[in-house]
C-alpha cells in the first residue's frame, strides 16, 4: 500500500511540474497561434463569422469593428504563412464547438509553392485529437516537417524552448490578439512603397495552375463548408506587391470558386472603392496597417450584411465577449494611441480627464505633490514637500503613492513610474483593460 501510495505521489509530483514547465515554455508568439488558444476559450456557437487564412487576415480584419459598426460576431482563425492545408484542419477544429453562418477564407498564400509553406507551429496550441493528427500528416506529406508524436502531444517542441526564450514570450502586450486581430499603427516608408507604384501588369488577367496540393486542399475546403451547409466565401486582402505569380494564381482560385458557385472578393480590384491608399494604408508591401484595416473591414462589413442574414448580436447577454474585447481593443489600442501622440500638457490633462473608467495620478518629480483622479475627480491630493502615503484598490491592480524625505513615489502594482525626473509625470490606468494606458513626462508644464 506505501508503495502504491508513493508511486502515486511521485506521479503526481511529476505532473505538477511537466504542467509548470509546458505553461512556461509554451509558445505564446503568433507562431502559437494565440488566436486558437482564444479560440476554445468562446462560448459553443456564438461565433457567426469566421475567417480562416494567413497573417493577411489578422492584419486586414478587425472583428471588434465588425462587432461595433454591423453586430457581426466574428473571430478570426488565422496564423502567419498559413497553407491551405493548414487552414483546412483548423476549420476542421472550428467546426467542433462552432457552426457558424458564413465562413470567410483569404486565398492570398495559395500562389505558393510547396517549399515556401510555413505555419505549422500553430498546430502545437492544436488539443488533441484525430483531427490534429491528420493535420500534422497533412504538413508531413510531402517531407518530414514535424516529429509526428511529439507534435500530437506538444511538450516535447515546447520543453527544447528553454533556451529560446524572449522577452516577448511574457510580454502580455505582444500576446494581446483581439477575435484574433493584430493592429499595428504603422506606414509603410516611402522608398519601400516607390519599387511597387509602377507595376508591369502583363499578363495579370491570364490564370495559372496553383500547386496541386493546394488545389486538392482547396477543393476539400470548399466541399466541407458545402457539407456542413455554411456559406462560404473567399476574399483576398488588398496589397501592394502584386506579382504575375500571385495574380495568375488567384485568377485560377476565381475559376474554382466560380465552379462552385462562390463568390470571390479580390480586394486589389476594389482599392479605389474601399477608398484605400497604400502610402497610409499599409505596414509594408504585403499587409495593410490599421487604418486600412478599418477601410477593408467596413467594405466586408457591408457586403456582408447585404448578402447574408447575419443577427446583429450588440448588446445580447450571450456576446459580452465581444462587447468587453471590443472594448478593451477601443481603450488599450485607440486610446492610448490618442494619448501618446498629445504633447502638451495642457492637452494631455484635459483628455486624461474627460476619460470614463480610469484612474490617473499626476506628480511632480522630484518632490512635488500628488493628484489622484477617478473618472475625473479629484479622489485623493497632497501638496508638495509634505509626507503622505495611500492605497488604492484598482480591482485587479493596487495603486500606492507616497510622498516625503525629498522623493515622490508612484508604483502600480509595485512597479514604480517614472516619465520625467524633474517635471510633471501622468500615469493613466484604465480599469476597464486592467492595464496602463497612458503614461507621459513633462519637463516644462
Amino acid at each position: 500500500m506505501k508503495k502504491v501510495l508513493h508511486t502515486v505521489i511521485v506521479l503526481g509530483i511529476l505532473a505538477v511540474i511537466g504542467f509548470t514547465l509546458n505553461k512556461a515554455t509554451v509558445n505564446r508568439t503568433s507562431d502559437g497561434c494565440i488566436q486558437l488558444s482564444d479560440y476554445y476559450k468562446l462560448k459553443k456557437d456564438t461565433v457567426d463569422v469566421l475567417f480562416v487564412g494567413s497573417s493577411h487576415v489578422y492584419y486586414s480584419i478587425n472583428p471588434c469593428q465588425l462587432y461595433q459598426d454591423y453586430g457581426i460576431a466574428g473571430y478570426l482563425m488565422a496564423s502567419p504563412g498559413q497553407p491551405v492545408w493548414i487552414g483546412y484542419h483548423l476549420l476542421e477544429e472550428a467546426l467542433k464547438t462552432q457552426k457558424p453562418k458564413l465562413i470567410v477564407y483569404d486565398v492570398y498564400t495559395l500562389y505558393r509553392t510547396e517549399s515556401e509553406a510555413g505555419s505549422w507551429e500553430c498546430l502545437l496550441g492544436m488539443k488533441p485529437s484525430l483531427n490534429k493528427w491528420n493535420a500534422i500528416n497533412a504538413v508531413n506529406e510531402e517531407g518530414p516537417l514535424m516529429d509526428k508524436y511529439g507534435a500530437f502531444f506538444s511538450f516535447p517542441y515546447y520543453h527544447t524552448r528553454y533556451d529560446e526564450l524572449t522577452r516577448q514570450d511574457y510580454d502580455k502586450e505582444q500576446q494581446s490578439r483581439y477575435l484574433g486581430y493584430k493592429p499595428d499603427f504603422t506606414v509603410i516608408p516611402k522608398k519601400k512603397l516607390a519599387a511597387w507604384e509602377q507595376i508591369d501588369r502583363t499578363g495579370f488577367n491570364q490564370a495559372k495552375a496553383v500547386d496541386p496540393r493546394t488545389e486538392r486542399y482547396l477543393r476539400k475546403l470548399i466541399e466541407l463548408c458545402r457539407d456542413k451547409e455554411i456559406p462560404l466565401v473567399l476574399v483576398n486582402a488588398p496589397y501592394a506587391n502584386q506579382m504575375l505569380e500571385k495574380q495568375q494564381a488567384h485568377n485560377y482560385t476565381a475559376q474554382i470558386a466560380e465552379e462552385y458557385g462562390v463568390p470571390f472578393i479580390d480586394g486589389n480590384r476594389f482599392v479605389e472603392q474601399m477608398q484605400i491608399d497604400f502610402s497610409k494604408d499599409l505596414v509594408e508591401v504585403s499587409h495593410l496597417n490599421y487604418y486600412g484595416s478599418v477601410k477593408y473591414t467596413d467594405y466586408l462589413g457591408q457586403w456582408i450584411k447585404n448578402n447574408y442574414v447575419i443577427e446583429d448580436r450588440r448588446g445580447q447577454d450571450n456576446y459580452r465577449h465581444w462587447e468587453e474585447v471590443s472594448n478593451r481593443f477601443e481603450r488599450t489600442q485607440l486610446l492610448k494611441k490618442e494619448l501618446k501622440k498629445t504633447k502638451k500638457y495642457e492637452d494631455y490633462k484635459e483628455k486624461v480627464l474627460a476619460l470614463e473608467d480610469c484612474v490617473a495620478v499626476f506628480y511632480e518629480k522630484p518632490n512635488g505633490g500628488v493628484n489622484v483622479y477617478e473618472d475625473g475627480e479629484n479622489i485623493y491630493s497632497k501638496p508638495e514637500a509634505s509626507e503622505y502615503f495611500e492605497w488604492f484598490d484598482l480591482g485587479t491592480s493596487s495603486l500606492a503613492v507616497s510622498g516625503g524625505s525629498g522623493e515622490v513615489r508612484v508604483l502600480l502594482d509595485r512597479k514604480e513610474y517614472i516619465s520625467a525626473d524633474q517635471g510633471m509625470n501622468v500615469l493613466v490606468y484604465d480599469k476597464t483593460a486592467g492595464k496602463v494606458i497612458g503614461r507621459a513626462g513633462f519637463e516644462e508644464y
